[in-house]
């Protein structure tokens, strides 16, 4: 255990650097009202309109990277603060339609300015070549982890698959 302490791995500062992310942000969004989870929903329900992407729950799901229940909740936050609207759409009740309202809006502006500032907090204190480099090592990173992922799904629906039909 003191090894691991003295010596700490890179889970150790990427789980410490995502706690840290979302604690500042959340303090800074409490002004607002809104939290870290439901600032990056209503920031992707916003750009998604705006792309012209048909947004259904399994979307917001795999863009959250969240089961279906911890979506429905920061969708009804998000509503019962102001910032969206959920209607069904009138060819097909079941289906949803989801509007960003004025409010959320303003709020989508200030946003920007909260997380630009959190992300100017990670890269101080590095040269821009530095931050290029730090940003594109994150991306490998990423990229790794989610590739293995995928294989993972993937191999367990086919065990999933063979089992069945067996």
């Amino acid at each position: 255990m003191l090894f691991a302490l003295s010596n700490p791995s890179a889970d150790f500062y990427i789980q410490s650097i995502a706690l840290s992310l979302r604690y500042m942000n959340d303090q800074k969004l409490e002004e607002f009202g809104i939290t870290n989870q439901q600032a990056r929903l209503l920031g992707g329900i916003s750009s998604s309109l705006y792309d012209g992407v048909n947004i259904s729950r399994k979307f917001l799901e795999d863009m959250m990277q969240l089961k279906g229940p911890s979506v429905t909740s920061l969708l009804n936050g998000l509503e019962k603060k102001g910032f969206i609207i959920r209607y069904s759409r009138e060819d097909d009740g079941r289906a949803m339609n989801i509007k960003v309202t004025e409010k959320g809006d303003k709020v989508l502006v200030a946003l920007r300015d909260v997380f630009k500032s959190t992300e100017q907090q990670l890269h101080s204190g590095m040269a821009p070549e530095e931050q290029e480099q730090f940003l594109m090592l994150l991306q490998k990173a990423h990229d790794n982890l989610s590739r293995k992922s995928i294989q993972e799904i993937q191999s367990r629906w086919m065990r999933g698959r063979y089992k069945q039909a067996h």
